[in-house]
């Protein structure tokens, strides 16, 4: 690895009894202690297992809030004092030495005492108000033990798989991929750099991919969209990852042993199989190019398609003002933002205004692995019983008969940010963004940017539930659509960067 780029640790098989794998070429095998166990041999597929292992001991907390500042956070934890809830401060992240400097991504964490189980924490986050503000999380108290055997050796505790040969791989194979969407399946995935195999908090095999940033982003930019695409969009695409990996890093997996997950989750990275000659271009063209405001790189979040307006940050995460995540027409249409009440995401919906990710208007000349102009504005239509079991099932609750949706707030997007969902026995509150996403599918509804429609029986009951949609995805930041449009279109990446994060500026941080 180069000693001027960052690593990062990639969580690619979060929980298995066994892992399998092979090498490109010989390799090394280590401890964690870094003691040689045994040296392997090139295309032998070997397989870890689980000799023994004890899980890890956590306390479960509720997080109420998050505050960049010291003071911020000390007048929040006195607000909840005097509302008689006891606090504590957490403080993720990680801080970097790079050529430029070192930069910092802690955050504070406001969180509660311990509950006594994980069912008291759930049920405290599930009835707090506002809906969709409250968060389970882990305290490891006590990290899991084990050891495992691989090719009649043991290792203790975890093991390090390192290539003789720098620029051989490692053929990792059941990798999950689209982890509760529908197009979840397992493949095979070809990683460079280093595998670890350790225990995760319940004491199976977690397999992580250790390697440089940049090679990191190469695959990104072929995993989340295609070298078809734009280079200006490819670009735009890589300093957006790249400034997430730095921004979240310590803090989107605080309780395990890595960076982010290769999943959509964190970011999608499937390895080096497939990466593209534009992709490595985009990569070099920008390499160490990172979003910066006030001196703290820009968590830079992104989504398929906005619809039309862009979402802002506290609509679909924590009450936070993020000021380079802040709401804007994606285009020059005039839109009557914010769409907080239903006539306007009706109208908005129904009109398909001229924005750069309306793809009925502007064709995606690369080719993607999905629809754009289906899912710019789409329908999903469920009968009342289809859609009352598929809410049961989520839910967990004994509603009974589903009575009716009733839409809540909703952010300058038009996207939910909570609904009430009203049975027979009780109403249930849900939100934010992405839980009536997956309340209303059976994986994931595309947005909860949309407005519901209903066909009556002869009794006047709900018989069908039509729910008329845009965009795919939270819509915050950069609009992968809508910067490919703006790409074609012939705008630079980073034009496309200013449009989608405000008040942001580009520096080059290695």
């Amino acid at each position: 690895m180069n000693n001027h780029i960052p690593s990062v640790r990639i969580g690619m098989i979060q929980s298995a009894e066994t892992i399998a794998f092979k090498c490109q070429g010989p390799f090394r095998a280590f401890d964690l202690h870094g003691n040689e166990v045994f040296k392997g041999k090139e295309n032998k597929e070997y397989v870890a297992s689980i000799q023994d292992s004890v899980p890890s001991e956590i306390a479960y907390r509720v997080r109420l809030a998050i505050a960049d500042d010291l003071e911020v956070a000390e007048e929040l934890q006195r607000e909840f004092k005097d509302n008689r809830q006891k606090t504590d401060l957490w403080y993720p992240g990680l801080s970097l030495d790079l050529p430029t400097g070192k930069i910092d991504n802690h955050e504070y964490w406001i969180v509660t005492e311990p509950f006594e189980s994980l069912d008291a924490a759930q049920e405290f986050a599930n009835q707090y108000e506002p809906v969709g503000q409250a968060f389970v999380v882990k305290e490891i108290l006590k990290r899991s033990t084990g050891s495992i055997n691989i090719d009649g050796q043991t290792a203790e505790q975890g093991l390090v798989i390192a290539p003789v040969h720098p620029d051989h791989v490692i053929y990792l194979a059941d990798v999950m991929v689209g982890i509760e969407f529908h197009w979840q399946h397992t493949r095979t995935q070809t990683i460079p750099g280093r595998l670890e195999i350790n225990f995760n908090n319940l004491g199976k095999l977690a397999g992580i991919n250790e390697l440089d940033v940049e090679t990191y982003l190469i695959s990104v930019n072929s995993s989340e969209m295609t070298s078809e695409n734009p280079l200006e969009l490819l670009k735009a695409q890589t300093i957006a990852a790249r400034s997430t990996i730095l921004a979240t890093m310590g803090k989107h997996h605080y309780d395990e042993l890595y960076h982010l997950c290769s999943d959509d989750h964190c970011q999608c990275y499937h390895g080096i199989e497939h990466i593209s000659d534009a992709s490595r271009q985009a990569a070099q063209d920008t390499e160490g190019e990172n979003l910066l405001y006030e001196g703290r790189v820009c968590d830079s979040r992104y989504a398929k398609i906005c619809g039309g307006v862009m979402e802002d940050y506290g609509a679909v995460w924590d009450d936070r003002h993020i000021p380079y995540l802040v709401p804007g027409v994606d285009g020059n249409a005039e839109i009557d933002y914010p769409l907080d009440t239903e006539e306007k995401v009706t109208d908005y919906i129904d009109n398909k205004p001229d924005v750069y990710c309306n793809t009925i208007k502007y064709a995606i000349s690369s080719k993607l692995p999905y629809n754009t102009t289906e899912l710019f504005r789409w329908t999903v239509s469920y009968s009342r019983k289809e859609l009352e079991e598929i809410i049961q099932e989520k839910l967990g609750d004994e509603m009974g008969e589903l009575i009716d949706l009733i839409p809540g707030e909703r952010g300058p997007s038009g996207r939910l940010v909570y609904m009430d969902v009203v049975g027979v026995h009780k109403t249930v509150r849900v939100g934010k963004e992405l839980q009536i996403r997956r309340m209303l599918s059976k994986s994931h509804l595309y947005s909860a940017c949309f407005y519901i429609a209903r066909d009556l029986d002869d009794s006047g009951s709900i018989k069908t539930f039509h729910l008329h949609g845009a965009g795919w995805g939270h819509g915050v930041g950069l609009c992968q659509v809508g910067a490919t449009v703006m790409a074609q279109l012939g705008f630079d990446y980073k034009e496309i960067l200013r449009h989608y994060y405000k008040n942001s500026s580009l520096v080059k941080l290695y």
